[in-house]
């Protein structure tokens, strides 16, 4: 007895584009509020050394945040060899 029927599945997986405009918009803003999150908590740290490396964690998630959406380094898609060629 099957509980789900496999090539229904497999279809609308198929369908579905892998990196969608929501799925980075979401994703980025998430990088980008946690950046700016962690930010304005880098101004509250009392000692200097703590505030520059929270300032730098900040920094390095509103530029992951950026990357996200823009879909480039780390979370760039390689295409296939196949769909390279003509």
């Amino acid at each position: 007895m099957k509980l789900y029927n496999s090539e229904a599945m497999s279809t609308t997986a198929e369908s579905k584009p892998p990196d969608c405009f929501a799925c980075r918009a979401v994703g980025g803003a998430g990088l980008i509020g946690i950046g700016g999150y962690l930010g304005i908590n880098a101004t509250k740290n009392k000692t200097t050394l703590g505030k520059y490396f929270v300032s730098f964690l900040s920094f390095g998630f509103i530029c992951l945040g950026v990357a996200r959406y823009k879909q480039t380094f780390p979370f760039h898609r390689k295409q296939e060899l196949g769909n390279q060629q003509k």
